[in-house]
């Protein structure tokens, strides 16, 4: 690592001393494989080994997760799959993807935790644990739970948690059964002492997602997402579910999200943490604008309201010779 990226993660490290935490959507990762792997066969969008495609895929992964951290991040919170999945692009897609899962645990995955001092955790996964025991999901989610039962977690060390099929009603329902009527009265009592919305918000966060998460996480600090087909949406469902998306910042790249690179992921986190948005906390914008200023931005807006085509989240189209464009 370079002494500027070293001098970076420190920077971020003092800004954020409770410990950077990132939410990665990695949406895209089909045509991540095909746009580097099959793009010059006759049937390029084809993946004929999924096999291939998994062991690629982890590779890009664990790039990415180590950029972050070696920038400065303590936890990342990956989405990797959702249980939608299962059902809605057919029965061979879920076992093959099913089986994927387990790539997490196996040889090369364990040898990148611990050169990386990594601790992992794998979030949502009671889901799995929920279908028939002779099941593959349910098989899957046994040895990810096996697995992480028998990891030497230590203090200090950064986190990933892999999200995967994850329900967080399902989650959070499960947790409250689980509380005993002791802890059940002290938790409300807790509640009770409390006259400030952020302080219940907060604790509410801690009780749970130290449940959700296996683990005691931050809030989340920014979420990184794709919107490659143009359309804006949330593919973590938990971290969602324990803020609101109050507390993050949110960032989406055109393009699939494992093709993020170095220099990019360092400028999301610059943004994130030591540039000012254009922003009053005061009851009114007094005192933040200039007439020439206020002026110049009456302008850009109606020059973008006047184009319906500025509006974000608008499905992009593929067209041949035309970068994407329609």
């Amino acid at each position: 690592m370079s002494d500027e990226s070293t001098a970076f993660a420190a920077r971020i490290r003092e800004r954020y001393p409770e410990g950077l935490t990132g939410v990665f959507a990695v949406g895209g990762t089909r045509t991540t494989f095909v746009l580097e792997q099959t793009r010059n066969s006759n049937t390029p969008g084809r993946i004929q080994d999924f096999s291939a495609h998994g062991e690629y895929l982890i590779t890009r992964y664990w790039q990415l997760i180590r950029n972050y951290f070696d920038l400065g991040g303590q936890n990342a919170i990956v989405t990797m799959f959702s249980f939608r999945g299962f059902y809605n692009r057919g029965a061979e897609y879920s076992e093959l993807v099913t089986q994927e899962m387990l790539r997490l645990i196996d040889g090369g995955s364990i040898e990148f935790y611990r050169q990386n001092e990594i601790d992992p955790y794998f979030v949502g996964i009671d889901t799995l644990l929920h279908l028939p025991p002779d099941s593959l999901p349910y098989r899957v989610g046994r040895q990810l739970a096996d697995f992480q039962a028998s990891w030497p977690y230590q203090p200090g060390r950064c986190k990933v948690l892999w999200e995967m099929a994850s329900i967080p009603l399902f989650s959070f329902w499960k947790a409250y059964r689980a509380l005993s009527d002791e802890e059940s009265a002290a938790f409300d009592a807790e509640l009770a002492a409390q006259d400030n919305l952020e302080e219940v918000n907060r604790a509410l966060y801690r009780r749970f997602s130290k449940t959700a998460f296996g683990t005691e996480v931050p809030m989340p600090h920014f979420y990184l997402g794709t919107n490659k087909s143009g359309d804006l949406k949330w593919r973590s469902p938990m971290p969602l579910a324990l803020t609101s998306g109050d507390y993050m910042r949110m960032f989406y790249t055109p393009y699939p999200t494992l093709f993020i690179t170095r220099e990019t992921l360092q400028t999301i986190l610059t943004d994130l943490a030591f540039k000012d948005r254009f922003y009053s906390d005061k009851t009114d914008y007094d005192g933040k604008y200039t007439r020439e200023l206020i002026e110049a931005e009456y302008e850009r807006v109606m020059q973008l309201s006047a184009d319906p085509q500025t509006t974000l989240g608008l499905s992009r189209r593929v067209a041949q010779g035309q970068n994407g464009k329609a």
